[in-house]
C-alpha cells in the first residue's frame, strides 16, 4: 500500500477484506475473520461518530507541585478544592470530546462490543458498559501514535467553545496537568445542532424507558459500521500484529475465592460493593510500585464490573466508586495525583 500516493484513511471491514485479498493475493479474508482477528490480536477497530453528545472516563496525572499543594491528607479529606479540580478537568475534557463528536471523528470499539457483533450482526443499546475507547482524528488514520487530543488542550489556551463549557475555570489546575489517560467513552444523547438523519450511528428512541424525564435514546450499530484505519490495515499486510495479553483472573473467580458473604437490605447492591472492594484490594496488592490512586482504581473497577451482572447496581459516574473502595485503599492511593518518584 506504500506505493499509493493518496490512500484511503479508513475502510469498512468488507472493503478491507477485499484489499487484503488483492494485495496479498489470497482468497482468505472476510468481515467475520477480521472481527475474530480483532479479538485475538492488537488490531483496533472503530466506528464513525457525528452529532452525539458524550462523556469520558479518565485518569489525570498532575505535577508534583500540585500533588503536594492538594494533598488530601493535608486538607483532611476531599474538600471544595478537590471537587472544583474534578469539575474543571471534566468540563474541559468532555467539551473537547463533544467538539470532536460535533465535527465527526473515529471512536475505538472495545472488545465487548466486538464479541457481541461476532454473534449478532446488529447491536442496539447504550454505551454505558465501556463499549468504546478513545477518539481518533480522521487525519491521524495513517499513524500508529496519534497525539493526545485531551492533553493537548491543557497545553494551550482553551478555545472560546471550551471556556463556555466551564462554569468555574481554575487556571492553576489547567497549568498543572501532566497527562490524561482515557479509560472509556460513553455516547449519551443526540446533540442539538444536527437533524435526526445526520446523526451517526443512527439513534433509536425507546419510549418505554425514561432517562432524566426523556425517552431513552440508544445507538444502532451494525457490523457494516465497523471501520479499520489505513494504519491498522498496514499492520495486517506487514505481518506485524501481536497477540493480546491474557487475563489470569476474572472478577467471578476472585469473588469465588472469598468465604465472606455480604449482608444488607439490598443484597444486589451489597454484592456489587463487595465485588468492587474485592477486585480493588486484589489490584492494589499487585501494585508494587504504589502508583494506582483511588480515582484511577475506581475507573478500572467500574469498567470491569460493567461487564458483569453487577452493572445494574453501579452508580452513574465511575468516580463515585471511590466511596465503595476507600475502605480497602492504601494510604498512598488517597493522596492527590500520582506518587512522587524516587530518583
Amino acid at each position: 500500500m506504500s506505493d499509493i500516493k493518496n490512500p484511503t484513511p479508513f475502510y469498512t471491514l468488507k472493503d478491507a477484506a477485499k484489499e487484503l485479498n488483492r494485495i496479498l493475493e489470497v482468497d482468505y479474508y472476510d468481515t467475520k475473520k477480521l472481527l475474530n482477528m480483532a479479538l485475538a490480536y492488537d488490531l483496533q477497530l472503530y466506528i464513525f461518530v457525528k452529532g452525539w453528545k458524550g462523556q469520558v472516563s479518565y485518569a489525570e496525572e498532575m505535577t508534583e507541585e500540585w500533588n503536594e499543594y492538594a494533598d488530601v491528607d493535608k486538607h483532611g479529606g476531599y474538600t471544595k478544592l478537590h471537587f472544583d479540580m474534578d469539575a474543571t478537568l471534566e468540563a474541559i475534557i468532555n467539551a473537547r470530546l463533544n467538539l470532536f463528536f460535533n465535527e465527526g471523528c473515529l471512536l475505538e470499539v472495545q472488545q465487548e462490543l466486538i464479541k457481541i457483533l461476532i454473534i449478532n450482526k446488529k447491536f442496539i443499546g447504550d454505551s454505558s458498559f465501556a463499549y468504546f475507547g478513545n477518539i481518533l482524528d480522521i487525519q491521524d488514520s495513517f499513524i500508529g501514535n496519534p497525539k493526545n487530543y485531551f492533553l493537548e488542550v491543557f497545553k494551550q489556551r482553551p478555545s472560546s467553545y471550551l471556556l463556555r463549557e466551564l462554569e468555574e475555570c481554575m487556571p492553576d489546575v489547567i497549568a498543572s496537568v501532566v497527562d490524561i489517560k482515557i479509560a472509556w467513552t460513553e455516547i449519551l444523547h443526540e446533540g442539538p445542532s444536527l437533524y435526526h438523519g445526520a446523526i451517526i450511528p443512527s439513534p433509536v428512541v425507546d419510549n418505554t424507558i425514561e432517562k432524566e424525564g426523556q425517552p431513552a435514546i440508544y445507538q444502532a450499530i451494525n457490523r457494516t459500521d465497523l471501520l479499520i484505519t489505513h494504519y491498522q490495515l498496514s499492520k495486517i499486510i506487514d505481518g506485524s500484529l501481536t497477540l493480546r495479553g491474557r487475563q489470569v483472573e476474572t472478577i467471578e473467580t476472585l469473588i469465588e475465592k472469598q468465604d465472606l458473604k455480604p449482608r444488607g437490605k439490598s443484597k444486589a447492591r451489597e454484592n456489587a460493593k463487595f465485588a468492587a472492594k474485592t477486585l480493588a484490594h486484589y489490584l492494589w496488592s499487585k501494585d508494587t510500585d504504589n502508583k494506582i490512586k483511588i480515582k484511577e482504581m475506581a475507573i478500572t473497577v467500574y469498567a470491569e464490573l460493567s461487564q458483569t451482572e453487577h452493572h445494574v447496581e453501579l452508580p452513574d459516574q465511575a468516580v463515585s466508586l471511590k466511596e465503595w473502595i476507600k475502605e480497602v485503599a492504601p494510604a498512598y492511593a488517597k493522596e492527590a495525583g500520582r506518587p512522587k518518584r524516587n530518583i
